[in-house]
């Protein structure tokens, strides 16, 4: 059934994508010739190896060693798109004439000159002394990620802990990935605002432009969860002639994909962009078959059951943007997005020993960009308004699914900041506000309401930060020097069914300096380093008030409870040549993680026994990054790119301390990387394979307390073997409308997890047709 409904897709888009070519070929009769050439328009340079061709076909040319052209082109044209790997795409129209010059912008993401607004200020990447990876829009279109989390575990080198039906989370550089709460140990941004969002799978790559992975302490700019590093979304932009594509797909597992990006200028000062997804996996996935690297024990991995039941789902996402640009130094921006996936089915582990759920999870987001140049400075202002919301159902005793807990987070701020420029040199500061509020239900039927697991509760923070940046000798040396205040509240609020609670605050409050510098001893290479502070503020229900639940256990804050905080430095190496064709860089990093979290017994001068927090661990990670680029359509001007690229993160250390007791970090791998292959003729075809290896790790065995699960293997950490994971996509340029794109994941079909007893989609084939208007 699988591979009939595939070749029906394929057979669609092969129909339309042969009407398209042959309504091309008919229009060829009357023809003339074009000629010129094609310029950088920096230096007026000819541009060897540019494509010429006429829009909407694959017929064209490439310039010559002087740059210039020679097109046979229909009478009824209307527009020749000029193209060079480095720089902007132009279309122009022929016109009546024979004779054309056109220059060609350079393109920031080749040439080094994207701007990165991770930084909380304006930014080229060559001039951040910082370990920053830009996942672009070409790494989106060819791995085709189903979330957040798809993407970045595929490009990032990101620590990963995944579950089935729509629940992940991420972390970088040795820290323990998590998937729910406030104490994220990474930041995550849209636009260079928070999320909104504790499950990274959540957010939808649609209309997503480039993700900003910037490594190493964040709290600097950004407060509380910025010990790991920041990862950045940044959203399409568009502004122009109306312009966007659809695309449809079908997949293994019953799997339909469909989507829609679309936008431009409506008029000369409003633009606007829209994207739709929808997305439905109809079966149960299986899970894969092979393990090519490892020989697992079976208790540790199981290899007998093929199929994960109950974990189909299926997810609807928009989002809309609308700009105007007030005058000529004043814009307004307003988007919102909105994310849900209902009846999401929740399998109980490959094995089912928790028993099989459903739930229901939405995310919402507002925001107001506000943005004015006046001389030096540049002013932005963004309020924001965030909800994140899950409900999970049970079955009663008559089979009927009933609502058994709801948790829905909240999130309502602003920032404020302004960016002074001198020459060279710059200064920005701001101010932020953020108040999270996170509300809690439950219920012991459909009928029935109970308390909840904890009180509901609230953070609020309220930081400000200010950086000073300095540039000297042409660039040579650029040095930040930055810190941050923050004043956190942490309350707990009234809650329905808890008998005693208190609501008393508690406050706490810290400073996180940052330095980073880099010095470029000659054009293609450069030496950086930094080192900065960075804390995660406890959950509010571990620092205030106390509260007693249903059975009677009193639960107090520790008002002296410390956010736990770390110090990271790092140093590194990189070298790029002048075309982009070369780029490697090496860094070394350490981290001395401080004030770990616990939960604790006590019992008062009372003898009454209560549930604490205290300050206990601590932890030590030291490792390599290193990534390594080369396209060798360099040699030959780029008329075409094959490129061979590989990211590798290695831990020297990461073990944790507890009473000079020490402990393997739990969830995190000593290894993880990846390597692949593209490759573009900038014409017909754009092809991609990679392989991803994720090392051993350890984790908890909760499952060692079911016999039938695990009748052996009782010890409290186990080892989780190493994997390697391969992914595949070939594109078919029908013409600058139509494209065909199969895709393969996993298509080796290893057995792997990202949490134990989840194990994740083995191999799976797809179709995709898209159409660019």
């Amino acid at each position: 059934m699988m591979f009939t409904c595939f070749f029906k897709v394929l057979r669609i888009a092969v129909f339309f994508s042969f009407l398209s070519t042959s309504f091309v070929i008919q229009v060829m009769a009357e023809k003339r010739v074009v000629s010129g050439i094609v310029s950088s328009a920096s230096d007026g340079e000819p541009l060897v190896g540019a494509s010429v061709h006429i829009s909407g076909t694959v017929i064209g040319v490439v310039t010559d060693g002087q740059g210039e052209f020679k097109l046979d082109v229909p009478e009824n044209t209307s527009e020749i798109t000029f193209s060079y790997t480095g720089y902007e795409t132009r279309k122009v129209s022929p016109g009546h004439g024979s004779v054309l010059k056109v220059s060609l912008e350079e393109s920031g993401y080749a040439t080094g000159e994207i701007v990165v607004y991770s930084t909380r200020s304006t930014e080229k990447l060559k001039n951040i002394p910082r370990k920053v990876e830009i996942v672009t829009g070409k790494d989106i279109e060819a791995l085709d990620p189903v979330n957040a989390t798809d993407l970045l575990k595929k490009t990032s080198g990101v620590d990963v802990i995944e579950y089935p039906g729509v629940l992940s989370g991420v972390s970088i550089r040795g820290f323990s990935p998590k998937f729910s709460g406030l104490d994220q140990n990474v930041t995550y941004l849209i636009d260079g605002r928070p999320a909104g969002a504790t499950n990274l799978a959540t957010i939808d790559m649609n209309n997503i432009e480039r993700v900003e992975v910037i490594k190493g302490p964040s709290s600097a700019l950004y407060g509380s969860q910025g010990m790991g590093g920041s990862i950045n979304f940044i959203t399409k932009k568009s502004t122009g002639r109306i312009a966007g594509n659809a695309s449809i797909g079908y997949s293994s597992f019953s799997t339909l994909d469909g989507s829609v990006s679309v936008g431009g200028s409506l008029a000369d000062r409003f633009d606007f962009d829209l994207g739709l997804r929808s997305f439905n996996q109809n079966d149960d996935y299986k899970a894969g078959s092979n393990t090519l690297i490892s020989d697992p024990d079976p208790e540790v991995l199981e290899q007998e059951i093929g199929t994960m039941e109950n974990s189909t789902y299926a997810t609807l996402s928009g989002n809309l943007r609308f700009g105007y640009q007030i005058d000529d130094r004043i814009r307004v921006d307003t988007r919102g997005e909105i994310y849900q996936a209902h009846s999401v089915k929740s399998p109980g582990s490959i094995w089912g020993v928790y028993g099989h759920g459903e739930k229901d999870v939405d995310r919402q987001t507002l925001d107001v960009t506000m943005t004015g140049e006046w001389g030096v400075h540049n002013v932005r202002f963004k309020p924001y308004w965030s909800e994140e919301k899950s409900v999970y159902y049970k079955k009663d005793d008559d089979g009927f699914n009933y609502r058994s807990s709801t948790s829905e987070t909240e999130w309502l701020g602003f920032q404020l900041q302004d960016e002074v420029a001198f020459s060279k040199q710059r200064f920005t500061g701001g101010i932020d506000y953020s108040t999270a509020d996170v509300v809690s239900r439950s219920f012991l039927d459909a009928e029935t309401e109970k308390a909840p697991y904890r009180p509901n509760q609230q953070l609020s923070s309220l930081g400000l930060f200010g950086e000073i940046g300095v540039s000297l000798f042409d660039e040579k040396v650029i040095a930040n020097l930055g810190g941050r205040y923050d004043r956190t509240v942490y309350k707990l609020k009234e809650t329905p069914f808890f008998s005693v609670i208190d609501t008393d605050s508690e406050e706490y409050d810290n400073f996180n300096p940052s330095v980073s510098a880099q010095y470029r001893f000659i054009p293609e290479c450069k030496i950086h380093a930094s080192i900065g502070r960075a804390f995660v503020a406890p959950n509010p229900y571990e620092k205030a008030g106390f509260y007693v639940d249903s059975n009677g256990m009193e639960t107090r804050g520790n008002p002296d409870l410390k956010p736990e905080t770390s110090v990271t430095w790092d140093a590194g190496l990189t070298y790029e040549t002048q075309n982009g064709g070369f780029r490697a860089d090496v860094t070394y990093f350490s981290t001395d993680w401080q004030d770990f979290i616990q939960t604790v017994s006590a019992v008062d001068d009372d003898d009454t026994v209560y549930k604490t927090f205290v300050n206990l661990n601590a932890a030590e990670m030291n490792g390599v990054e290193f990534e390594v680029s080369y396209d060798f359509g360099a040699w030959d001007d780029y008329r075409y790119s094959l490129r061979l690229f590989t990211n590798f993160t290695h831990l020297f250390s990461s073990k944790t301390t507890n009473d000079e007791k020490e402990e393997k970090m739990l969830y995190v791998r000593q290894n993880r990387g990846s390597v692949g292959i593209e490759y573009d003729d900038f014409k017909l075809f754009v092809a991609r394979l990679t392989a991803r290896y994720i090392g051993d790790r350890f984790e908890r065995n909760w499952f060692g307390y079911y016999d039938e699960v695990r009748p052996t293997l009782k010890d409290p950490i186990i080892e989780i073997p190493a994997s390697l994971i391969f992914d595949a996509s070939v594109a078919f340029r029908v013409n600058d409308t139509n494209k065909v794109t199969v895709i393969a994941k996993n298509f080796l079909d290893e057995n792997y997890t990202e949490k134990d007893g989840y194990n994740m989609p083995g191999r799976s084939l797809g179709v995709r047709y898209t159409v660019n208007f």
